[in-house]
């Protein structure tokens, strides 16, 4: 099952999707708003939970961009679905980690690709890794590992709190357990996740003031992932 947001001021746009979305045949649980205020009381106050936001852009009072701000402040795993009908706000869906941007009018088709998507990203048991940390298996969230180093036949996690794990285990060996679309590796001792990347140069991967560097032989690849995970949201891939 997945919990639904949609907000949307148009009543009859609300319904409409509401509509298509059940149309598409994936359990889901879905709560309609026609203001992102009304929406986010009910996510702030923990009345509400969700695992998906369907956010029009242009909304009364706060609009979509802003409210996705606000969403991200507390809940960073989320996935995000801008509904629009102009293209000016795909640097901000980028930045927020959108999940994807529609344009309107939506496509059932389209929709329906979307969901399934976002049903396997939801669903799926490999968002957490299982290291071995001072001699006790542990889980990591993998949308929390910003980088992993490894030296000395030991791997170091970096984590977005700062927090740091290390475990012995081959960098080849770890890389096939990371979810691909995430994680790059631009280094033979470098794995990236591409979610806290805020520029790529000839230099390496800038994440705030870290700089992960990428060597000559893994720079086409690392370029081709991150290009694909800036465009994804604005692409059918």
């Amino acid at each position: 099952m997945i919990h639904i947001a949609l907000c949307e001021d148009n009543r009859e746009d609300l319904d409409n999707l509401r509509s298509m979305l059940y149309h598409t045949k994936i359990s889901s649980d879905i709560t309609g708003y026609t203001s992102a205020e009304t929406m986010l009381f009910d996510m702030e106050t923990g009345q509400k939970q969700f695992d998906l936001f369907f956010l029009d852009i242009y909304l009364p009072g706060l609009n979509g961009v802003e409210a996705a701000h606000r969403i991200r402040r507390t809940d960073e795993n989320s996935l995000l679905v801008f509904l629009t009908s102009s293209e000016d706000f795909y640097r901000e869906a980028f930045d927020l980690y959108a999940f994807h941007y529609l344009l309107k009018p939506i496509e059932q088709m389209e929709l329906a690709e979307v969901m399934q998507k976002a049903a396997k990203r939801i669903n799926r048991p490999e968002e957490m890794l299982q290291i071995s940390f001072r001699r006790q298996n542990i889980l990591l969230k993998q949308m929390e590992i910003m980088y992993i180093s490894s030296y000395s036949h030991v791997l170091h996690f970096h984590m977005k709190d700062g927090q740091k794990y290390t475990s012995y285990e081959k960098l080849d060996t770890l890389e096939t357990r990371l979810i691909p679309e995430q994680f790059v590796r631009c280094h033979k001792s470098f794995i990236v996740n591409l979610f806290y990347v805020d520029k790529m140069t000839p230099e390496g991967f800038y994440m705030g003031d870290t700089l992960v560097s990428i060597s000559r032989s893994y720079a086409k690849r690392a370029r081709e992932h991150y290009h694909n995970r800036l465009f994804h949201v604005f692409q059918n891939n």
